[in-house]
């Protein structure tokens, strides 16, 4: 009965964070620049994002926000999170898609996208974010 209620979503986040990226891109070579804001416990902290992929060319950017869970202290923040698997709501697409992703530490994002140009995607290995 514990773990059902683990896995169930915590209503209170540790956390809130917002992540803005620009990528450009000409024929298969690329950048990408951008980084991301956490707020927590009444601060505001700046990160790097490494291992977001755009799935187009040209220029195309991406404005993620959300929360953040299981994040006891600061210095549990940075590292490397995968994605998770997450139920998908039924009905169509559009609108904001939300990722669910979580590092060694048991930290855990949920964070709703907003693009133009493109299809966010994670690296096989993850994305890896580091304060600044």
């Amino acid at each position: 009965m514990a773990q059902t209620r683990a896995r169930q979503a915590d209503p209170n986040p540790d956390a809130s964070i917002a992540i803005e990226q620009l990528r450009v891109g000409i024929l298969a070579v690329g950048a990408a620049i951008g980084g991301g804001r956490l707020r927590f416990r009444g601060e505001e902290y700046p990160f790097s994002v490494r291992g977001l992929e755009f799935g187009s060319l040209g220029v195309a950017s991406l404005s993620a926000s959300g929360e953040v869970f299981n994040l006891p202290r600061l210095d549990r923040f940075p590292g490397r999170y995968v994605e998770r698997p997450a139920p998908r709501p039924p009905g169509g697409s559009g609108g904001p898609t939300t990722y669910f992703l979580r590092n060694d530490s048991g930290v855990e994002l949920r964070l709703r996208t907003e693009r133009a140009g493109g299809q966010l995607r994670f690296g096989s290995a993850g994305v890896t974010i580091e304060l600044r």
